[in-house]
């Protein structure tokens, strides 16, 4: 594998982590509000929320400017 490929690689992959998180993030929330009461949202509702929000983070990582 070049550098070339090696980065390409690493970049797809740390977009994949932060699309993760984002969806664990939603869903464990979703979770704790669900067990709290607090909110009687769907799962379809939940999922799709995670995934507007994975998309907000792919597009935050892609065109905010790089530090360092």
């Amino acid at each position: 594998m070049n550098e070339e490929n090696k980065q390409i690689l690493i970049h797809r992959s740390k977009s994949f982590i932060w699309r993760l998180g984002a969806y664990i993030a939603v869903a464990v929330l979703g979770f704790i509000a669900d067990n709290l009461g607090l909110l009687e949202i769907s799962p379809f509702a939940m999922t799709l929320t995670a995934l507007i929000i994975g998309e907000i983070t792919k597009y935050l990582n892609t065109n905010l400017p790089k530090k360092g």
